[in-house]
């Protein structure tokens, strides 16, 4: 009996461990819980925020609709983004097709208000998430989670506590996570830069002639620049297909767009100096923002720049 009972708990661990991810999936792509689920064998002890800087580039990959975001993986994750098992401040990381710069502050707020503020702040520059992170932060001491979003003062987050191993929770209010007061948190990290790799190349077993290959080359990009001065913008975007859209975007510190227009190249190429002359930096008052570029091809729409840069007084 012992042994049939034994043979019987074997076969329920096997089926637990071999449920695939999409078991899991709800009715939005950014909701399925596959999305923020680690298996036990890809989680090392301390993985908390590599678990949720993983979930973050998973949810900017939906969101670009580009690549396949199961595969990107604490394991491959770790590489890039760790030094003795720690988060590096500042890293970079490619993966399908795209070349994520990711980069880290410090928040300012004391209270529990003022740091759910700067996270709503944050999350409408960066609605891919935000990684947080904090000494005494949680239940079960210095953690971290993915925060995406903020609604009625409520924030909501992905703890990998809850979803790794047998635990799938997916999106939490933030009061049923393992976190405690928002306040404990004192870093955050979050993806200052998307582009398209300078290799895209075809994956599954599509030919090269049905993969697009949409990316953007010679890229000149602010950083920091003095208000008033003007700067000029430099890339080439191109692809095997025709270019149908290419969208060039300056968002304010709140996610609200300062600067935008639309071109319509329907060629296989697209320079953005046709547009340079209408994106006037000059008139940019003191403070941070970001400059973003999506174009979309017959075949797909992507975010090629996603970048932060800063107007600062002369």
């Amino acid at each position: 009996m012992n042994k049939r009972i034994a043979a019987l708990l074997i076969a329920i661990t096997f089926v637990i461990t071999a449920i695939p991810v999409n078991v899991f999936a709800e009715s939005s792509p950014l909701e399925d819980r596959a999305v923020y689920y680690t298996p036990a064998s890809d989680y090392k002890s301390g993985d908390c925020i590599l678990t949720a800087t993983k979930m973050m580039i998973r949810r900017a990959m939906i969101m670009s609709d580009t690549g396949d975001w199961s595969k990107v993986t604490n394991k491959k994750l770790r590489r890039s983004a760790t030094i003795f098992g720690l988060l590096l401040n500042s890293f970079r990381f490619d993966a399908e097709g795209l070349v994520f710069g990711i980069d880290s502050g410090k928040f300012t707020g004391k209270s529990d208000a003022a740091r759910i503020r700067e996270f709503e702040e944050l999350l409408n520059v960066h609605p891919e998430g935000i990684v947080v992170h904090g000494t005494n932060a949680a239940s079960s001491g210095t953690h971290g989670v993915l925060v995406v979003k903020v609604e009625d003062g409520v924030a909501y987050a992905a703890d990998s506590s809850r979803n790794t191993g047998l635990n799938n929770k997916g999106i939490q209010k933030w009061k049923y996570t393992t976190m405690l007061d928002p306040a404990k948190v004192s870093k955050y990290w979050y993806i200052s830069q998307l582009s398209a790799s300078s290799e895209t190349k075809p994956s599954g077993t599509q030919s090269a002639c049905a993969v697009s290959t949409l990316k953007i080359k010679s890229v000149r990009a602010p950083d920091k620049i003095k208000q008033g001065n003007p700067f000029s913008i430099k890339g080439v975007i191109k692809s095997n297909k025709r270019i149908r859209k290419v969208t060039v975007r300056i968002l304010n510190r709140k996610g609200k767009k300062v600067i935008s227009l639309s071109r319509k190249p329907d060629d296989k190429s697209f320079n953005l100096k046709e547009v340079d002359a209408l994106v006037k930096f000059g008139t940019l008052r003191k403070g941070t923002y970001t400059y973003r570029i999506i174009a979309s091809d017959t075949a797909q729409t992507i975010t090629l720049i996603n970048k932060q840069f800063k107007v600062v007084k002369k």
